[in-house]
């Protein structure tokens, strides 16, 4: 919490597109009342309670259950409330995608160009609250952070927010996803394949198909049926199999090499996205396959064995026996 001193705005995370900070500010400093304009699209999470009041605009109370909006230049002032003063999480929006979020939903946003957001402050609901706690503490604890997960995750942050507060325009039926469209994601997925051990981020994939990142998002999600974190993901799990499998590395190693921030997120997420851990495939040899190895692959084929007459299951037909014997031939 805050402590008597100069107020304390501390970027913790940022890229092109977003940034993630913590504002501290205690009742006692001088500037406590006005801190000078907002130098950032934000919109913001109290972690305590404060009267705000916009410029030309009445005072409202902003505390944890209130998030509360601001475009740059806003001039705003502040009365203490609770006695830790003013502390807060603020997530920072790149104009251009600001104005692409709330012209989804605001038929107005296009009026206001330099003041996207057209209202103070809304109802923070306890999943979005929760979410952008959780997030906040990822990227201030986490050994390694994935900027284009971060990036997503702030996006969908955002989007959340403004879809509880302003009543949603939505087409009477979707618009048809186009060969243009097709060849767009296309072209997405190429640059995600590339290179899997290196960071991506989003405003970059964007500006190589000459799109914007929110709408790349959301067109993404739509012809995929997933994020662009997610199926880049799939990609390094994959990957990480193989390497699991044909090779003696730790998981460690193999979980720094594809981007984990170390062996239990590794663990973590190629369990959620195999229903297995790695270390229950790892195989001492061929012949001594492991045993938790061996019943997922039979449960997989099992149902489809009556329809293979004949056919010899054994650890000697095992695909990966078969590429090791012949390698050895």
């Amino acid at each position: 919490m805050a402590s008597p001193g100069s107020p304390f705005d501390e970027i913790v995370f940022e890229t092109g597109l977003i940034r993630i900070a913590a504002f501290r500010c205690h009742p006692e400093d001088p500037s406590f009342h006005d801190t000078g304009p907002a130098s950032n699209y934000c919109f913001v999470f109290p972690r305590t309670s404060v009267e705000i009041q916009h410029e030309h605009e009445p005072a409202f109370v902003a505390n944890p259950n209130v998030v509360t909006f601001y475009n740059s230049g806003q001039r705003y002032q502040r009365n203490p409330i609770s006695p830790e003063g003013d502390c807060c999480d603020w997530f920072g929006i790149a104009p251009d995608l600001v104005r692409d979020v709330i012209a989804a939903v605001d038929a107005r946003a296009g009026d206001r160009m330099e003041q996207p957001f057209g209202i103070s402050h809304g109802k923070a609901d306890a999943p979005t609250y929760l979410f952008q706690r959780s997030l906040f503490t990822h990227v201030t604890t986490a050994r390694r952070v994935d900027e284009l997960f971060v990036e997503e995750a702030v996006i969908t942050l955002l989007n959340q927010v403004i879809g509880s507060i302003y009543p949603v325009r939505r087409p009477a039926r979707p618009a048809a996803i186009t060969p243009h469209h097709r060849a767009v994601i296309r072209h997405v997925e190429t640059l995600l394949s590339k290179d899997l051990q290196k960071q991506a981020k989003l405003s970059g994939i964007a500006r190589e198909v000459g799109s914007s990142p929110y709408h790349l998002c959301r067109l993404f999600r739509r012809v995929t049926g997933t994020t662009l974190q997610r199926y880049r993901l799939r990609l390094r799990l994959r990957a990480a199999l193989a390497e699991v499998l044909d090779s003696n590395r730790s998981l460690t190693d193999i979980a720094l090499e594809f981007g984990f921030s170390s062996h239990s997120h590794f663990t973590q997420s190629f369990g959620r996205e195999f229903g297995v851990t790695p270390s229950s495939l790892r195989p001492r040899a061929c012949e001594q396959f492991s045993d938790s190895a061996e019943s997922h692959v039979a449960l997989v084929v099992g149902e489809y064995a009556h329809e293979i007459p004949g056919q010899n299951l054994s650890h000697n037909n095992h695909p990966d026996c078969l590429y090791r014997m012949r390698s050895s031939a």
